[in-house]
């Protein structure tokens, strides 16, 4: 078996930029038919779990951080949610918590404004627009009007570069960026190279996400803010965040470090470039946008202002929707810290009902919390001391 997955490993390589994704992804090599993730087994230095025949089935995940990432999802309360916490070097999955077996491989939340990140990495690749470019809008908060697709009058305008637009999530400003300077089948193009409507390269079945991308102009930018069109699971939102975190180079994730007849390869897989090494630079100074002054800023620090990793820059995009009156609030934040050296990527998913206990970047505050207090940094208080209540979010960030 290890023979077989070499060579498969070895002919992505040869495939280059050319190879197909079915030829990147592989074919899974295991099922939660044959290894059940549902329940495992917490040891000092080890998780486990047991196959469908009782073998034991060795994981990737961190002990603490595993046990640290149920307490956070269980305190947060969510009618449906997941962690994920990504070894960015090796593609390890550190941390896996869902409230339910298939939330974590299960592209069913709507993306929201995540999907800014394939809409920024389109402009940027395949068009003239740059970080330092001034867009001036007005108004766009909760949703994308006719209106928001041309520059308004002076007297309404709120001018600003576009490397803040990400953090703030100004959704007017992706949607007149996108009428102006985007073709619909270079947002298809790019999003398909960062593996919407794909799998996730990885041990067992996932999707990273689906997207729909209609023509009219109006229904386009629409699609292109992330209010249609497009799901993400949070396995393939902490896949994407990796893939930018490594400078724009995918790796195979991966959760079984050894079975019976199986180990897993020493050393990181990595598969043919997703974006531009400048392009996940750009990315990457844009995201610390939302956590230093953005939509995640208040979730990072405390009443005071103080940052609650202090001496950790993290990069991160959060996104808030409730696609229908009536269902659940999807809230996400994914991201990578440190920003400029990343270690881990984290995602985290939360479908909130009427009331909300948490949103997902105070959540992926104390997953990063967890990691870089047992890593020793010093001032990192207690993930699970209790935190204080948040306010509610009712527009797409």
């Amino acid at each position: 078996m290890r023979l077989r997955r070499a060579l498969a490993f070895c002919l992505v390589l040869a495939g280059g930029l050319g190879a197909t994704w079915s030829a990147l992804a592989e074919q899974p090599a295991f099922s939660t038919k044959t290894i059940d993730l549902s329940r495992l087994t917490l040891g000092a230095h080890s998780v486990v779990t047991r196959t469908a025949s009782g073998s034991v089935v060795e994981l990737t995940l961190a002990p603490k951080l595993e046990e640290a990432s149920k307490k956070l999802l269980s305190r947060a309360r969510p009618v449906e949610g997941a962690i994920v916490l990504l070894d960015v070097a090796s593609g390890d999955v550190l941390a896996w918590a869902e409230t339910r077996a298939g939330v974590i491989s299960e592209a069913r939340a709507p993306a929201a404004s995540v999907f800014k990140l394939v809409t920024t990495s389109a402009l940027l690749e395949t068009t003239s627009t740059l970080p330092s470019d001034t867009v001036c809008i007005s108004g766009g908060e909760r949703g994308i009007e006719r209106r928001h697709l041309e520059r308004p009058p002076a007297r309404e305008a709120s001018c600003r570069p576009f490397s803040e637009a990400l953090g703030y999530s100004r959704n007017a400003a992706f949607a007149q960026l996108v009428t102006k300077n985007l073709l619909r089948a270079d947002l298809v193009s790019v999003a398909d190279r960062i593996g919407f409507n794909h799998a996730v390269p990885f041990d067992f079945p996932a999707t990273i996400g689906t997207l729909e991308v209609p023509y009219n102009d109006l229904e386009f930018a629409r699609a292109a803010t992330g209010f249609r069109g497009s799901t993400l699971s949070p396995l393939g939102a902490a896949y994407i965040a990796t893939s930018i975190a490594r400078g724009g180079t995918p790796i195979r994730l991966r959760l079984v470090r050894r079975t019976d007849d199986y180990e897993a390869p020493d050393g990181p897989q990595e598969l043919p470039r997703m974006l531009s090494a400048t392009t996940a630079w750009r990315l990457s100074r844009m995201m610390e946008v939302t956590v230093h002054s953005g939509t995640a800023r208040s979730a990072f620090t405390d009443r005071e202002g103080r940052n609650l990793l202090p001496n950790v820059r993290v990069a991160g995009k959060t996104g808030t929707l409730r696609p229908l009156s009536g269902t659940t609030t999807t809230s996400w934040f994914v991201g990578f810290a440190p920003s400029r050296k990343p270690e881990v990527a984290v995602s985290v998913l939360l479908n909130n009902g009427k009331i909300w206990h948490n949103r997902a970047a105070e959540v992926a505050r104390d997953v990063l919390r967890a990691y870089f207090r047992e890593r020793g940094l010093p001032h990192i208080a207690d993930p699970l001391a209790p935190a204080p209540r948040p306010e509610a979010v009712s527009s797409l960030r």
